[in-house]
């Protein structure tokens, strides 16, 4: 697999194995505008100007129509996908998200950290999941909740194994119930918390069609975040270096190449 490959293993390049060449175009359409709005942060240093920028895609999107659209992907987005309303939303509810980074806003407690995993990556999941279904089809209450759940998992668990590959504290553990048995870890409990929701996430009914990729992301993520639990309970304390973290990363990696690769690749 080249390099450029690689680089695209993203959830949007799982779901684009299972869609018709129609569906793939809005799936790529939607990740180019996702991406617009989500590196705000990284290309502009000024807090003032990613707050007006933030503000002007929550203008653009709402008008939710090609002709007066005025960003060349905001038009391709709403050209190429069935726009409506849930769609907004949950561009608006990724849009907060960057704002409270932005803010350097953090959850305090396990219903701010929901909010806060949904904004971050379970409404992208949902909106993903919303362009691989069938003309005329919704996704059903459980299916949305079950996205929620593959989002915030995936994203907890892939935050706390990059915080321990750099050797940083997880901040997102102050939002979880403190652990006394091992005081001064900030990894484990967050893998922890990722993997009861990915196992939440595994007895909902998921209305199957357009929803197979999730899956596939979810078995992934629960058996490498499996891993990376014995390894925190193994590797906590001690000082400073986390190689096991750092080659879990590369598995990560490396398991994601291997959803990816097509039968012909395989044979």
């Amino acid at each position: 697999m080249s390099n450029s490959a690689r680089n695209n293993l993203t959830p949007s390049f799982y779901a684009r194995l299972f869609c018709s060449s129609e569906q793939q175009a809005a799936l790529d359409a939607t990740t180019a505008l996702h991406r617009e709005i989500t590196s705000i942060p990284h290309a502009v240093s000024e807090f003032t100007v990613a707050q007006a920028k933030l503000a002007w895609w929550r203008i653009e999107l709402g008008a939710g129509n090609a002709k007066t659209a005025r960003h060349p992907l905001a038009r391709a987005y709403f050209d190429l996908s069935k726009y409506n309303p849930r769609e907004f939303e949950l561009f608006a509810a990724i849009i907060e998200g960057v704002e409270d980074r932005i803010a350097g806003v953090l959850p305090d407690s396990e219903t701010t950290l929901a909010m806060h995993c949904h904004k971050t990556m379970g409404a992208y999941m949902e909106l993903l999941a919303s362009l691989t279904l069938e003309p005329g089809q919704v996704l059903t209450p459980e299916s949305r909740d079950f996205c929620s759940l593959v989002g915030a998992g995936i994203y907890l668990s892939t935050h706390a194994v990059a915080c321990a590959a750099h050797e940083q504290d997880c901040e997102l553990a102050s939002a979880l119930p403190a652990n006394p048995s091992e005081p001064g870890d900030t990894i484990k409990p967050v893998l922890a918390h990722a993997d009861g929701l990915m196992h939440r996430a595994l007895t909902l009914p998921s209305g199957g069609q357009g929803l197979i990729y999730h899956h596939a992301m979810l078995r992934i993520h629960q058996r490498l975040n499996s891993k990376a639990l014995s390894r925190a309970k193994l590797e906590t304390g001690k000082p400073p270096q986390l190689n096991g973290f750092r080659m879990l990363v590369c598995a990560w990696q490396g398991a994601r190449a291997a959803v990816a690769r097509s039968p012909q690749q395989d044979s």
